[in-house]
């Protein structure tokens, strides 16, 4: 295959570009596995606090135990009852709702470890890809400079085609005299 040196030059263009692309990706690489490790560090300690707070019963026992109290007042009894267990609902639904946002903590915290974890392993996988690119680079380069040496300056031979038969017109044969309106 010929290349003119109008082509060459086009190609060394496209390679210098993807070469520089190569220069700026080990910077780019560690900087994208920093950011995506904090990541996956953010969603465990997200994790780790929600589950924390999901089996930390203590704050809940003691308000409890505050909103029973003593033994009930003699002759009051029922109105206790009622009294406490108002109280305790509310301290259940509170419970309930610290659990709750713990449970969405939790689960965000794992997509955060879990998007963090997919990006590093998409990361480190892709180096290899860009150190192949590299070399395909250095060989094209090299291949470039081989046929920029033995190019023609801009110069294609002409391409070989068999002469076309003249060939009639069905206007031209058409005449005149062949009797019209005119």
């Amino acid at each position: 295959m010929e290349l003119t040196k109008n082509e060459i030059e086009i190609a060394d263009r496209y390679v210098s570009k993807r070469e520089r692309q190569l220069a700026q990706w080990p910077h780019r690489r560690w900087l994208i596995l920093g950011i995506f490790s904090v990541i996956a560090l953010v969603g465990y300690l997200a994790v780790r606090d929600g589950m924390r707070t999901i089996h930390d019963d203590s704050a809940t026992d003691s308000q409890v135990d505050r909103a029973i109290g003593e033994a009930p007042p003699p002759d009051l009894e029922q109105r206790w009852v009622v009294g406490t267990m108002l109280k305790i609902s509310k301290i259940l639904e509170s419970r309930y709702q610290v659990v709750t946002y713990a449970l969405m903590e939790v689960a965000v915290g794992y997509l955060q470890v879990l998007s963090g974890a997919i990006m590093v392993c998409l990361v480190i996988l892709r180096w290899n890809i860009g150190e192949r690119d590299a070399l395909i680079c250095k060989l094209l380069r090299a291949k470039l400079q081989e046929l920029e040496q033995g190019a023609a300056p801009n110069s294609r031979p002409p391409p070989q085609s068999p002469a076309l038969p003249a060939v009639q017109s069905s206007d031209s044969r058409r005449t005149t005299s062949s009797g019209g309106c005119g």
